[in-house]
């Protein structure tokens, strides 16, 4: 539970409050991992020697290597919301570190994929290390109900967040 001082620091932040204290707490709770996730990005930011747009391009293109995906440079463009003239120096800056590469579209040979490097694939795994296994170990504690509560709201609010950031881009 947040005491008085923090909690008066995340209203200032907060313009409307939920309706009911369990409400209040929960908010509370997910700004205090909000800060943590922060917190902890920052670190793994620091580790890794690169700048927030580079790690999400490269949890992108390790991500896609993982589920069997080719990730060409214009999808990359699209997931990252930068000019596909942005991603090629991006792409660029990576290949130079040695965390990407760019080899011929299995599915279609006149296009290029973005694929990870061992490296990158090792780097990820390093920084994101203290991130990853206390969150596994939490989730591992919770029952089967109360982990599909969580999947529940968390996939709800991610939504949710999609919904309003689209409504506010057409504004």
């Amino acid at each position: 539970m947040a005491d008085d001082g923090e909690r008066r620091g995340r209203e200032q932040q907060v313009t409307t409050r939920p309706s009911t204290t369990a409400g209040a707490e929960a908010l509370d709770g997910l700004q205090a991992l909000s800060d943590s996730a922060h917190e902890s990005d920052e670190l793994a930011l620091q580790t890794l020697q690169l700048r927030s747009t580079e790690a999400l391009a490269l949890q992108h293109v390790v991500r896609a290597d993982v589920e069997g995906r080719s990730l060409s440079p214009t999808m990359l463009s699209g997931a990252l919301r930068l000019t596909t003239a942005g991603v090629t120096k991006l792409v660029d800056r990576l290949a130079r570190a040695g965390l990407v590469e760019r080899v011929p579209n299995p599915t279609d040979r006149r296009a290029l994929a973005v694929v990870p490097t061992d490296t990158a694939r090792a780097e990820l795994a390093r920084a994101y290390r203290h991130v990853q296994d206390p969150v596994i170990a939490v989730i591992d504690e919770l029952t089967d109900a109360e982990a599909e509560v969580v999947g529940r709201f968390a996939n709800r609010l991610a939504a949710a967040l999609r919904t309003a950031r689209a409504l506010r881009t057409v504004d």
